[in-house]
């Protein structure tokens, strides 16, 4: 192999794929990433058997062929080189040579032929949607995902997969975010589970434009293709999702509309006199026009009072004042509506359209 490409272009490709490369290492070889040079171009492949990220880019191919090199290394180099225009040559005992200017990297690769071969998508079922609106959800949803071991398919983000919308869904089972974006659906119905990790690589990887893109759903993976030399595949969370249209309410005794601004800032100042508690508990005590929030700990009490229109029963409830700013931080409608059956029940925080809405526990407050 040997090929001349731009160190911008390796080095902005690289920074990419290596988002695939295993956290901890189970072998060494999947700490590498695969280059292929063939035709006018440089594919970039890394993968941890659960995320793939492939990148290509432009390049003048001299010699086709395939090495594996160190990633992160390989990444770091480029990254110091990134203004250069570089030569890559494999060396007859696996290295990569790199040369630029009057100047020479050997790094030591691995036998591309130990490399893991990665599941081929098939491309049968498949929907069209939005990049904007797709990073969107996702940006959305991600935080309640669960971070412990107990229940694997809350480490992930559910896609509720129907006729024109998508349902993006993730919960820790003390909270739980919802949101729907249109799609084109090109014959796929199904509830598939992806991991978080995934989730927020892709993210991070979608340009956040108004181009569409498109996802094919296989028996055990997803692919995305945005059609721009990019491509992630990942692998699925094999258990059911949890049954969340059950436990979503959709009647209310007490509905507050309040200025989003407004409840973000004065939870923020509420919420410090308890930031070293693990409760993050903030009292809601809810009347016609106003809202007074309040919380204690050893430091002292605060209470604050915030103007709503409240259209039911009078409340009181206590929330955890985290997860309240999660979701407040997510979204940028000008008002937001809180939901509420009784102070034992979840509350709904939902916006002026239905395109999203959060679910919330409450916490055992003395009223």
């Amino acid at each position: 192999m040997k090929v001349k490409c731009q160190g911008s272009e390796l080095s902005d490709a690289l920074a990419k794929v290596t988002k695939a490369l295993p956290v901890k290492r189970s072998n060494p070889i999947l700490d590498g990433v695969k280059l292929t040079a063939a035709g006018d171009i440089l594919t970039l492949f890394a993968t941890d058997l659960e995320l793939a990220i492939e990148k290509k880019i432009n390049a003048e191919v001299l010699l086709e062929g395939e090495c594996v090199v160190p990633g992160k290394l390989l990444a770091d180099y480029a990254k110091k080189i990134e203004d250069e225009e570089l030569e890559l040559e494999l060396s007859q005992d696996h290295s990569l040579v790199i040369r630029y200017l009057d100047s020479e990297v050997k790094i030591k690769g691995y036998d591309p032929d130990d490399y893991p071969v990665f599941k081929e998508v098939s491309k049968d079922r498949s929907f069209n949607v939005m990049k904007k609106e797709f990073k969107d959800l996702i940006n959305k949803i991600i935080f309640n995902v669960a971070t412990d071991e107990a229940r694997p398919a809350l480490r992930g983000c559910c896609l509720n997969i129907k006729e024109d919308v998508v349902e993006g869904v993730a919960s820790d089972g003390y909270r739980l975010g919802l949101v729907k974006i249109p799609i084109v659906n090109n014959g796929i119905i199904d509830v598939i589970v992806i991991p978080a990790k995934s989730m927020m690589e892709l993210s991070r990887l979608i340009d956040d434009e108004d181009e569409s893109m498109t996802v094919y759903v296989d028996k055990n993976y997803v692919m995305v293709d945005d059609e721009l030399k990019t491509k992630v595949v990942t692998r699925l969370i094999s258990e059911s999702y949890i049954s969340y249209s059950k436990i979503i309410q959709t009647a209310f005794d007490s509905v507050v509309t309040v200025d989003k601004k407004s409840i973000e800032s004065a939870i923020d100042r509420v919420s410090l006199i308890n930031r070293n508690s693990k409760r993050y508990c903030v009292k809601f005590d809810i009347k016609e026009g106003v809202m007074n929030l309040s919380a204690e700990s050893e430091d002292g009490t605060v209470n604050e009072k915030v103007p709503v229109t409240l259209n039911g029963k009078d409340l009181t409830a206590g929330f955890n004042s985290k997860y309240i700013m999660d979701c407040l931080k997510a979204i940028d409608d000008e008002f937001v509506t809180l939901n509420f059956t009784s102070s034992t029940a979840p509350a709904i925080i939902k916006g002026p359209g239905e395109n999203w809405l959060y679910l919330i526990l409450p916490l055992r407050v003395i009223v």
